[in-house]
């Protein structure tokens, strides 16, 4: 019994928070270089020009799962031109919220608001891929089903997606800080959960179950990444030839 329940456990570790965190953070990582790359080589309006879609998408995902879990808008940004001249203002868009500490509904919900733009952009990244390209998915899924290619979709596709990487995967130091708050009640709530889990199922069921759900997502994560990384390569030529 109690090692059914450490074994789930584990694999809900490793699923849910382990891969995505690794392939989420390597992102979150790359996406902030590459911005800074773009900064120093076209200025500081040029961050929002080349990513200004994710950034729009990054302050949605924070605003909806804040109003998802009962929190209240106080102020949004959508988009925002920082002043170069004011080493400060840096922000690219902004979200603040306020919520009801003795609500443990609404202190878990910090967890999810901090991280919801690498949920969000990532839940876009699928739909777009989906209707311009699906036979990236359809590869990644062994399926036998193939679409016709269509260059001028694939181009439209890869400025999408990179522009989504470069604006909407950076998640600031006030989005961990904020998802920090509500960790330890979310982890205590995991551990009461596996336990409920491990009453009424195998190992192995939670993790075809997991591995069902979370494979779209990480296949879209191992893309973004790629092209991440290949944007930062590009844009590490163009910084030298400078």
């Amino acid at each position: 019994m109690i090692l059914q329940y450490l074994t789930t456990l584990k694999l809900i570790g490793i699923y849910l928070f382990l891969i995505p965190i690794l392939l989420g953070g390597s992102l979150s990582l790359i996406s902030r270089h590459n911005k800074q790359l773009i900064v120093n080589i076209w200025g500081v309006k040029a961050q929002l020009l080349l990513g200004g879609i994710g950034v729009i998408i990054h302050e949605l995902s924070h605003s909806l799962v804040a109003v998802l879990f009962g929190h209240r808008i106080t102020r949004m940004r959508l988009l925002h031109f920082p002043n170069p001249h004011d080493p400060n203002d840096n922000s690219l868009g902004s979200v603040d919220h306020s919520w009801n500490n003795h609500s443990l509904y609404q202190r878990v919900g910090n967890v999810f608001i901090g991280i919801a733009p690498i949920v969000g952009n990532t839940a876009v990244l699928i739909l777009i891929t989906n209707w311009l390209m699906p036979g990236i998915l359809s590869w990644f899924s062994l399926s036998t089903t193939t679409a016709a290619f269509s260059w001028s979709k694939f181009f439209i596709w890869l400025i999408l997606v990179i522009n989504i990487n470069i604006g909407g995967f950076d998640l600031s130091s006030a989005d961990l800080k904020n998802s920090g708050s509500g960790l330890l009640t979310l982890l205590t709530i995991i551990l009461i959960v596996s336990f409920f889990v491990s009453l009424f199922t195998t190992p192995a069921v939670v993790s075809v179950w997991l591995r069902s759900w979370l494979s779209w997502v990480y296949i879209a994560l191992a893309i973004s990444l790629v092209l991440d990384l290949i944007t930062l390569a590009i844009l590490t030529i163009l910084t030298w030839r400078e």
